[in-house]
């Protein structure tokens, strides 16, 4: 499988009088502009995944959303709690197992810092490797077969700027 993670955009700052609840917490309007930058460089890669699953945050769900109607390809959206900030790498992984094992190419979209964990986990077997997504980061992980702990290996990882460089 060709896992794509996605972290999402910038989102507003944390303000709890504006968004006392902080899963609400929107993309930016330049965040939006910059996604819709990237993913001219998303399509230049041809990327086609056959599933988007993503954090119930509002500022990933809002990030999957783009990335679905801006990308080349059809793809359905499925929202995971195990793609929240708090939850456990190992958790996507076993959902991903359980449920899209025998598809080609699957897209996540979340949060830090559990998205560098989940990269940690599926190239090294620990979850704490010095790993770190930008917000719009894209890393592609290829593995053979979806189980515990050291399963795949990073295949690339790009910054924003280098998304939009592509094209």
């Amino acid at each position: 499988m060709d896992l794509y993670v996605l972290r999402h955009g910038p989102a507003e700052d944390r303000n709890y009088q504006k968004y006392p609840d902080d899963r609400e917490r929107p993309l930016t309007r330049k965040g939006m502009a910059r996604l819709a930058r990237q993913l001219r460089g998303m399509n230049s890669l041809k990327l086609t995944p056959e599933v988007v699953v993503s954090s119930p945050l509002t500022r990933a769900m809002q990030t999957a959303e783009l990335v679905m109607e801006g990308l080349a390809a059809n793809c359905r959206l499925e929202v995971s709690d195990a793609m929240t900030p708090s939850a456990d790498p190992q958790d996507i992984l076993d959902e991903l197992a359980w449920t899209h094992s025998s598809l080609a190419s699957v897209m996540v979209v979340g949060h830090e810092p559990h998205l560098s964990s989940l990269v940690s986990l599926v190239s090294s077997g620990s979850p704490d490797a010095a790993i770190r997504l930008r917000k719009g980061g894209l890393c592609k992980l290829r593995i053979p077969t979806l189980g515990t702990g050291r399963c795949g290996r990073i295949e690339w990882s790009l910054t924003p700027r280098q998304m939009i460089r592509l094209v």
